[in-house]
């Protein structure tokens, strides 16, 4: 088996003096950041005491209550412009590609000052494109420290284990400087599955049938560290740092069954995952040139090491015995760089040009044996072990037109250029070039409505995993890499239509199109064989919704009631069919409603959460896989501050148990024709993201 310990190796003696040694710097020389800016005249502001009446502990829990705002993590994109969110902290773009989520829930709600709202790109540097962009701007610190604390213990159907989880954060000066720091643990996080599943011919005779289960475990622990200074009124500097231990594993154990009941055979899988280690240093200094003028440059670098070895036995009722052995490993890394100048040449118009240079690799080694009873025997797949490397370049300039009071106009051009090449099993070199235009406007004619346009060309970032080989025994399906594959592009347009009533109503639909070119999908390789691969040209087009309303009026003081919704339409052509279908994993429809009710007098607040979403279908050579839930999704909860300073949430969900049905149809030799239909199982699976759970937390603040 490939245990690679080299790659963990290296990256403990590469990655954890860096980051002891910038957290000491960090420390050392940090200064407190100057008074937060006041809001633009043309922000929608959301004071602190806004929030009051949620029991917010951390910046996430404010964010998410903002009407008519939803919360965007940022893509999982190689390179810093294209992983962007929708969130800025104190007028700036945090240096880090952690989800924005998580790094909002490290900021304590006490520091913070308020929230901005801007619309049409404006609000902050280098973070351009966005509709709708929120700005956490956060109380300047004079003396002493914010901590807070978050200890949570759930407990899961239908396994009944303990889940602890501790979440703790202080923000503090040390000496003349302001740290931040973050510890989230999971020491222990264990969940099951139950499945009961069935075979049957396409005519419906039942083939097969039997149980299953699957057993996880799991922890975790996050260190992060964020450190801010200004060594002088035009400078400023922060760093953010992060490592994150981790270990997974998982034990599947199936039976089968005849019709009559007989048992055919069993089969017991036990995957042991090796210690996994990730960690990101990311930090950026700004220079204030003049008014609405200033240099910035950033860096990040991050690594990864996985690895995890895997037994399948399958022990068929005659005494048969087939074992198959799995070594898993790999390694990935990015480091970048990124400068951005913006300078203000008139009032109305705002410029800004920067570029991005980045180098990203991974390497990845799959060994694959089977021993049935003389001794294993090599079973490796083709592109089992490659390395890929990528170096890409960018390049931008836009232009931030205040064309009127009323009309604010975004206008941007970014030229990107890059080289793939892929060693190993698998060796090739490309090269690819895009040009990708965008223009965003705004237009509030200063009554209740604001209108939003966006038009632009997007380019995904390819995932460098799709060009390695995967197995998976519990499904019993094998990809294997494809060295060919290209980014999906996309010519975007969106239009959204606001309509706010009072201080915390508002209603905002959303239409869009996207003209997506090169799908990105499954397409059939060498024959038999499945692995992601690009279809031909395909539509994205649909509406989404998203609606605040206060429920004052129907006598339910402060409560509040929230209704998200999407629907939509997918189109391309099936590379093994040729007619028309929707794409893989995208749903046609979905909704949520979240209802709070807050009782202040007696100290409590009552929510509950009611979700429901189409079902998602997979295309392979030989299969159609459709994913569904058959029931809604029900979360409960009621949380009290009986005690000063501390929020005590008791909560319940997925109450009513969704069962997660799957259904494979299996089609021989392929999927040609529907009359080809010879199998479909079916799985219906009890716990996983369907498991009630029951939890108790309790936040604070001192």
């Amino acid at each position: 088996m490939h245990q690679r310990p080299a790659l963990r190796l290296r990256l403990h003696r590469t990655v954890g003096p860096i980051m002891a040694a910038l957290c000491m710097s960090v420390a050392a020389a940090a200064q407190t950041p100057s008074a937060p800016a006041q809001a633009d005249p043309s922000a929608k502001t959301f004071p602190a005491d806004f929030f009051t009446a949620f029991n917010p502990i951390t910046a996430e829990d404010m964010v998410r209550r903002i009407p008519g705002f939803t919360l965007e993590n940022g893509e999982d994109r190689r390179g810093f412009a294209g992983a962007a969110g929708n969130v800025l902290i104190n007028g700036e773009r945090p240096s880090s590609k952690t989800p924005l989520a998580e790094q909002l829930s490290r900021i304590s709600a006490r520091d913070v000052l308020r929230i901005d709202i801007y619309s049409g790109g404006s609000g902050g540097a280098d973070l351009r494109g966005q509709t709708l962009l929120a700005d956490v701007r956060l109380r300047p610190r004079e003396s002493g420290a914010t901590n807070t604390l978050t200890a949570q213990v759930s407990q899961l159907d239908p396994s009944g284990s303990l889940n602890p989880l501790i979440v703790a954060t202080s923000a503090f000066r040390a000496g003349p400087g302001q740290i931040s720091l973050s510890l989230q643990a999971q020491p222990s996080r264990r969940g099951r599955i139950d499945f009961e599943k069935d075979l049957k011919t396409a005519s419906g005779a039942l083939i097969e049938q039997g149980d299953e289960f699957l057993q996880g475990r799991y922890f975790e622990y996050k260190l992060s560290a964020r450190g801010a200074f200004k060594p002088s009124e035009r400078d400023s500097l922060n760093v953010n740092i992060q490592a994150t231990p981790s270990r997974d594993g998982r034990h599947t154990f199936s039976r089968t069954f005849s019709p009559s009941g007989a048992l055919i055979r069993t089969e017991d899988s036990d995957v042991r995952g090796q210690d996994v280690w990730s960690g990101e240093i990311g930090g950026d200094w700004e220079r204030k040139l003049g008014p609405g003028s200033s240099f910035k440059l950033i860096g990040l670098s991050s690594q990864k090491t996985t690895g995890s070895d895997e037994v399948y036995t399958t022990r068929q009722s005659t005494g048969a015995l087939r074992r198959t052995l799995i070594g898993r490993a790999a390694e990935s890394g990015e480091t970048l760089g990124r400068a951005v100048l913006s300078w203000r040449p008139q009032e109305e118009h705002t410029l800004e040009f920067g570029g991005e240079a980045a180098f990203n690799y991974l390497d990845s080694n799959l060994d694959i044996s089977v021993d049935t009873g003389t001794g294993p025997v090599p079973a490796n797949i083709p592109v089992a072990d490659t390395r890929i490397e990528e170096l890409r370049g960018e390049i931008y300039l836009s232009d931030f037109w205040n064309v009127s009071s009323e009309l604010k106009v975004e206008t941007s051009l970014t030229v990107e250029a890059s080289r793939i090449t892929q060693s190993g099993d698998a060796r090739q070199e490309r090269d690819f070039t895009y040009v990708k235009p965008r223009i965003n406007a705004t237009w509030d004619p200063g009554g209740p409505d604001q209108f939003r346009a966006l038009l632009e060309r997007d380019v995904a970032q390819l995932d460098f995993t799709e060009f390695a080989s995967a197995v998976s025994l519990f499904d019993g399906t094998v990809d294997l890499g494809n060295p060919n594959l290209e980014p999906e592009q996309t010519w975007k347009a969106r239009i959204d239509w606001e309509r706010r009533f009072g201080a915390k109503g508002v209603l905002t639909l959303s239409f869009f199109h996207d003209a997506v070119e090169s799908v990105q999908d499954q397409i059939p390789i060498a024959g038999q064989f499945d692995g992601p691969g690009n279809l031909g040209d395909g539509v994205r087009t649909g509406v989404r919704i998203d609606a605040t309303a206060p429920l004052d009026a129907i006598g339910l003081k402060k409560g509040e009631l929230r209704v998200t919704g999407l629907a939509q339409e997918t189109q391309v052509d099936d590379p093994v069919t040729g007619e028309p279908r929707r794409f893989s994993g995208e749903p046609e429809w979905s909704y949520s409603i979240d209802l709070r009710q807050p009782l202040p007098e007696y100290k409590l607040l009552f929510g509950a959460l009611y979700e429901r979403a189409d079902e998602i279908r997979l295309y392979r050579l030989k299969e159609v896989r459709t994913t569904q839930w058959a029931d809604a999704n029900l979360d409960l909860f009621a949380e009290t501050t009986v005690i000063p300073g501390w929020v005590i949430r008791f909560s319940v969900s997925e109450i009513l148990r969704p069962v997660d049905i799957r259904e494979r149809a299996f089609f021989t030799p392929d999927r040609t024709t529907a009359t080809n239909l010879s199998r479909i199982e079916t799985r219906r699976a009890t716990g996983g993201y369907g498991t009630r759970s029951y939890a108790i937390r309790v936040s604070g603040r001192f």
